[in-house]
């Protein structure tokens, strides 16, 4: 096959593999569908979406705390929502005046748009067509989105979003895009910034990171943005919520309920196998896989203290390269260091491992002076850890209920993507103080 044959098959191979994937998906949600209330793990197709998104958006919009039992008993849903952030209902509210089904459909429709779209941003930061050159392929950038496209639908990760309808997606492409835009373009990062503190455990460590990386001025934004976006919903919820409680406005009982919702909701969630960081098949944190092999859980204060242990090297990393101007963005070894260390550091699941696929393309292309310093084998080691869970199949609800694994083998098919990411932290942490270290001038 020629030069120029080759640059007109490739990407179209990239491009319908894409929409195998993408069909794949949408013929399992359609043909797995639950009903809205079903408690059913056969049938999940966009459980998340009605469970996490519609129904609680669509109870938000009516003055009701979707974190309360009395929200889980009036609404249709296997149970109330953990403590996200109002930010996102607000974001979704528009699509509760669809009916369900076509908010399924437009959900989905635009979870595969945004697919696209955190392709093409990894491939930006990755300078494909730039700095990387012929280094792109055949078929320059449409190769690569699309391949990118491709392998996060046959993932785990991409897949599994789009089935259950979560929010995932959107959440991997805030984060890369704030850690992207930080130093250049602060407004488009603290807007970023703002989806991703919809989920605690995301913004909680990224904000350390990226405070050790200097990005004070989208911090700040972001976090004014933020408190806006979830005060003001949080203020009328506390209004209704009040008013329901004891029949006049009063705020302080009103808030008073939503933070008790809230303390109830988070020990409901806690309490379910799938996160429990004993019994769950899905969790990514250290943590949690140690939790796995002591058979307890030592509680959120202890949570907190290991995430502050796991992200100290790294901020320290990172503060010393701020300080000399030394940083190659988030399809670098910086964005490598920062989304290898959110996923370990704190309660993450199987589907949030998406969001190293911008240090992955990086890597593949050898697009920063960091990468080129690592060898060929080491960068394969490195990026075989970083996506192993993404695509582990095995510590799936479908491969362990066909297998009788007995509890060591139980143990040690959900420990492998925890193992695989604790081993790729403490490989950056080490290929990244060696080359900074020898970067540093001498004193």
């Amino acid at each position: 096959m020629n030069v120029r044959n080759r640059r007109f098959v490739v990407p179209l191979v990239a491009c319908l593999l894409f929409a195998i994937g993408v069909t794949f998906a949408a013929v399992r949600t359609v043909t797995r569908y639950q009903t809205p209330g079903s408690t059913n793990p056969a049938t999940q197709g966009m459980c998340d979406f009605h469970n996490g998104l519609y129904f609680p958006a669509t109870a938000l919009l009516a003055g009701k705390s979707p974190y309360g039992q009395q929200y889980a008993d009036e609404y249709p849903v296997s149970r109330q929502i953990p403590f996200f952030s109002p930010v996102i209902l607000v974001l979704h509210a528009p699509l509760t005046f669809l009916p369900l089904p076509v908010a399924d459909v437009l959900f989905f429709a635009l979870s595969v748009v945004l697919v696209i779209v955190l392709a093409t941003l990894c491939v930006n930061a990755a300078g494909v067509g730039s700095r990387t050159g012929g280094a792109a392929g055949a078929g320059g950038r449409l190769t690569w989105i699309a391949s990118i496209s491709a392998a996060i639908m046959f993932s785990r990760s991409g897949h599994i979003s789009l089935y259950n309808g979560y929010f995932t997606i959107e959440l991997a492409l805030a984060t890369i895009a704030a850690i992207h835009f930080a130093k250049d373009r602060p407004v488009v990062a603290a807007v970023a910034l703002t989806l991703v503190s919809a989920k605690p455990t995301f913004i909680l460590p990224l904000g350390f990171l990226m405070l050790a990386r200097g990005n004070y001025k989208a911090l700040a934004l972001g976090a004014t943005i933020s408190l806006l976006g979830a005060g003001l919903p949080m203020t009328y919820l506390a209004y209704h919520e009040g008013i329901r409680a004891t029949g006049s406005i009063d705020m302080a009982a009103g808030f008073d309920k939503i933070v008790d919702d809230i303390g109830s909701a988070q020990q409901v969630h806690m309490q379910t196998q799938d996160e429990s960081p004993v019994d769950s098949w899905t969790r990514l944190d250290a943590l949690a896989t140690v939790c796995k092999w002591t058979g307890s859980d030592p509680g959120q204060f202890v949570h907190l203290a290991v995430m502050m242990l796991i992200l100290a090297w790294p901020m320290l990393i990172l503060f010393y390269r701020s300080r000399r101007g030394l940083d190659d963005g988030v399809a670098g070894g910086t964005g490598c260091l920062m989304l290898v260390t959110l996923l370990t550091s704190l309660y993450h699941q199987s589907y949030d491992a998406m969001i190293v696929v911008a240090p992955t393309v990086g890597l593949l292309l050898a697009c920063t002076d960091f990468w080129r310093s690592v060898s060929p084998s080491t960068r394969g080691v490195l990026g075989a850890l970083m996506v192993f869970p993404a695509f582990n199949y095995l510590s799936t609800r479908s491969f362990l209920t066909r297998l009788d694994l007995g509890e060591v083998g139980f143990g040690v098919i959900t420990s492998l993507s925890g193992v695989a990411l604790m081993i790729a932290w403490a490989v950056i942490c080490v290929l990244f103080t060696r080359y900074s270290i020898g970067r540093w001038p001498a004193r």
